[in-house]
């Protein structure tokens, strides 16, 4: 009934609020929109899709947007977007992924310091840390999609705009993405233009960053853009991990052969540097009844956010931790964490204006190497990988009379060959393996103005995936002899951190431990058996598998204009994700994630275009979802490996609303809001029995079932109707802006909280690791000229000192749980310059 009455209410609002805004309008004064470009060719100029120029007596400026494809307005887009400019991702010190955060509520972007970075919007994304799994936010990068999590940084420098689109993206864009999609769009090459910008900062930590572009002009019809930048800080945590070090260029050129027919190729480069960051949380002690372990202690550990995993005060307390496995306590870790990744990529977009429309054809690849080793709660976590990734889209953009026509079709291939360890002091699972990805997509989308005010839109999409996995995971697990019989084995030595199979059997061999496929504690004497031996188990895991999915997903929408400053819309979109693989004994693959979603929002200027006020309610609902941990498979004996499962269904509703008022010529306030109530309707899985009861607040029972042709003890765990991770119900954004005019120069003051309430944030839903509620506040001090030549600013950020706990896992080797939390107070000078 809540959530009937909520939606019920969003209605009503949605409904009413435009009738108010005719008012508004009428009382005010309703004077022209700033144009905005809409043909497919000022869409496709080096010059389209920039912010549009207005003075403040013209009231709030327009932003052009091509989330849909085509130029727009994003005050007449009918769609769930939130749009950052770039002025904002410099005040924000946007330099990584997982910086926009900071600006969009509905977003949550997360990193653990290695190279990948996961994304969710509004409750929804499934933590994809592998080369075997897609993300299900799509990462667009200038209108290429990004297959990898690992790829996604060294692109946020001299750019147009970052859109963030909220829902499934099952039509018009390249990969099906049933959470969202980012666009991060660059800067293009200007004709007839020369002009240089740039803009450094230096704070705290010893952090440095630098941007830079110029655009060089060559003729009438010609022109070229060369953009980079630079960042790096000191380490936040006390053992000196996260840190940053990255640096990245982008070389652009435009040719206009004709007024109908344009060309640009960009490349671009980065270099990822940096160091994991974790803290320990607490451990996990059993309890002991009359029958053997009848549960579990959560102890916390008494560590500061600030202290890393390497801090002399954290390796005490972890050596103090008693491996049952081992039979012992005491291990150490040995790995110095290290990022040395390197991007680069190429593409081509060429407009070739038709008949009534323009055809846009996008070739591009792209290349990744990662070398990286993290030490999130192991001894240590090593990838040698190499990704390379071909796509090409063509799609026709036309308008014949009240319809608007786009058709496309889009191929992506991607490979992937890579060797990685996960060295956990008791386990180590060595994989190596490669990967193929063929996508073919054929989408189209008709948009009929039915009348002056009111247009009908209806989208399709057919997606085919056809996935090749192939690689083995040789997998080593210490045991202390038999683990039902509690020994111990105070001098065994724990796993090596050693890069291969070969040197771990090396080195057990020269200390005479058994390495065997056959635990030693069920052969007979004769054969070498005992209880109470330490020895190695090899229980190696073969994958060589296809799979392919396809889906129609589709779209229905309407929008209504009531006059040029207010509309509503509604749409009914589906969904979907590809299904995967892991290298999980029992799980080796996973099905494809659908979702429907429900949309009803209204668009808003008053008060002669001084007051914005935007209101969507959203209604979503998945099946098969797709959730990604690092957890026990179901082998015999269990294995701790990174997996994802489909646990069932869940449903995610609720508001966001953004509000911008100019208040006077000089004083501007905004302030955006969401509310959003997530729910796993059912959410079940399996876990392997152990003779203890799983760690988990979620309902269990011991049953059994067959994995692989074999009859397993396993716990059905019950984790249905529990919240989404890493998603608090209320989140807003507060900020202010003042312009103090000093006769030929001006001074900005700028200041802004954002509010994140409690959020669970641990896979096992435990009662412990919620991050608390809090405010993250910023502010800044800017002096120039009028004409914003130069500018000069002092800035602190988090004033607070606010370090939300974003991140849980559990180490299952040690019982240990780790954390990550976000960046402490920063502050510094930023000094910038244009020059046209």
């Amino acid at each position: 009934m809540r959530r009937e009455m909520l939606l019920a209410s969003v209605c009503v609002w949605a409904l009413a609020a435009p009738v108010a805004a005719q008012g508004a309008a009428g009382q005010a004064g309703d004077p022209q929109s700033a144009p905005v470009p809409q043909s497919p060719a000022e869409l496709n100029s080096p010059q389209g899709g920039a912010p549009t120029t207005t003075t403040p007596d013209a009231g709030l400026a327009d932003i052009v947007v091509t989330a849909q494809r085509v130029s727009e307005s994003s005050q007449r887009a009918p769609i769930a977007i939130s749009v950052i400019r770039p002025e904002d991702l410099v005040r924000q010190a946007v330099t990584r992924p997982e910086d926009l955060s900071r600006i969009v509520p509905a977003l949550v972007a997360t990193s653990a310091g290695g190279s990948y970075t996961t994304f969710q919007i509004r409750g929804v994304g499934n933590g994809a840390l592998n080369a075997y799994s897609d993300p299900a936010v799509a990462f667009n990068y200038d209108g290429v999609y990004i297959g990898r999590p690992s790829s996604t940084s060294g692109t946020f420098y001299d750019l147009q705009r970052v859109e963030v689109l909220k829902g499934p993206q099952g039509t018009l864009y390249g990969r099906n993405a049933t959470g969202g999609a980012i666009n991060v769009i660059p800067n293009k090459p200007k004709l007839r233009e020369f002009a240089v910008d740039g803009v450094a900062s230096y704070g705290n930590y010893d952090a440095v960053t630098a941007q830079g572009a110029v655009n060089v002009p060559a003729g009438e019809h010609v022109a070229f853009r060369l953009a980079g930048s630079y960042a790096r800080h000191d380490g936040y945590q006390t053992d000196g991990t996260f840190n940053q070090k990255e640096y990245g260029a982008r070389a652009q050129a435009y040719w206009e052969a004709s007024p109908d027919l344009n060309l640009r190729i960009s490349g671009d480069y980065a270099d990822q540097g940096n160091r994991s960051f974790n803290t320990y949380l607490a451990s996990v002690a059993p309890i002991f009844g009359p029958t053997g372990i009848t549960g579990f202690n959560v102890i916390p550990s008494g560590l500061k956010p600030g202290q890393g995993l390497l801090d002399p005060a954290s390796r005490a307390y972890f050596a103090s931790q008693y491996a049952s496995a081992a039979g012992r306590a005491g291990a150490v870790i040995q790995g110095q964490p290290f990022t040395d990744n390197d991007y680069y990529g190429i593409l081509g977009e060429l407009n070739w204006k038709v008949g009534p429309g323009t055809l846009t054809v996008e070739p591009a690849y792209r290349d990744s190497k990662l070398n990286n080793l993290i030490t999130p709660g192991m001894n240590g976590a090593g990838t040698d990988e190499h990704d390379r990734q071909t796509s090409v889209e063509a799609r026709y953009a036309a308008s014949v009379g009240s319809l608007d026509l786009l058709i496309g079709g889009f191929y992506f291939n991607e490979k992937i060959a890579t060797n990685t360890y996960f060295s956990q002091f008791t386990l180590v699972p060595y994989q190596d393996f490669s990967t193929k990805t063929d996508s073919y997509a054929g989408f189209g989308k008709l948009t009929w103005h039915a009348t002056s005010k009111l247009s009908l839109s209806a989208a399709g999409r057919y997606t085919k995936d056809d996935k090749d996995f192939s690689g083995l995971s040789d997998l080593y697990l210490l045991f202390c002899g038999n683990p039902a019989l509690g020994n111990r084995c105070p001098t065994t030595p724990f796993i090596p951190l050693v890069p291969d199979a070969a040197q771990l059997r090396a080195f057990y061999a020269a200390r005479n431990i058994p390495v065997t496929n056959v635990p030693l504690y069920v052969l007979p004497p004769f054969l070498g058996g005992s209880q109470t031996a330490p020895f190695v188990l090899n229980a190696p895991v073969a994958i060589d598998a296809t799979l392919k999915n396809d889906k129609f997903t589709y779209r229905l929408a309407a929008d209504y204009q009531f006059n040029g400053r207010s509309m509503v819309y509604a749409s009914y979109e589906t969904g979907y994700h590809s299904g995967g693989f892991a290298f999980a004994r029992g799980l080796e693959t996973y099905k494809p994630e659908t979702i429907s979603a429900w949309t009803l929002g209204t668009k808003n200027r008053f008060f002669n275009n001084r007051v914005q006020l935007n209101v969507e309610g959203f209604y979503w609902r998945y099946r098969n979802q797709q959730v990604s941990q690092f957890g026990f498979d179901l082998g015999n004996p269990p294995a701790t490996v990174y997996l994802t499962r489909n646990i069932g269904r869940s449903s995610i509703y609720g508001i966001d609303a953004d509000a911008q008022v100019l208040l006077t010529r000089n004083t501007l306030l905004n302030a955006n809001v969401q509310y959003v109530h997530t729910n796993f309707d059912s959410y079940v899985y399996f876990l392997p029995n152990q003779g203890s009861p799983p760690i988990t607040q979620c309902g269990y029972a011991p049953t059994t079932q067959t994995v692989n042709g074999s009859t397993l003890a396993v716990y059905r765990i019950d984790c249905s109707g529990q919240e989404s991770l890493n998603t608090p119900k209320w989140s807003f954004n507060l900020n202010g802006q003042q312009t103090i005019p000093l006769g030929d120069y001006k001074l900005v003051l700028q200041a802004g909280t954002r509010y994140r309430g409690r959020a669970q944030q641990d896979p096992n839903f435990s009662r412990y690791f919620f991050a608390k509620a809090g405010t993250l506040s910023n502010a800044s001090v800017t002096f120039g000229p009028a004409d914003e030549r130069w500018f000069v600013t002092g800035f602190i950020n988090n004033l607070e000192n606010y370090r939300r706990l974003f991140a849980v896992s559990q180490v299952s080797s040690t019982g240990n749980y780790i954390g990550s939390y976000e960046a402490p107070r920063t502050y510094g000078v930023r000094a910038g310059f244009r020059f046209r």
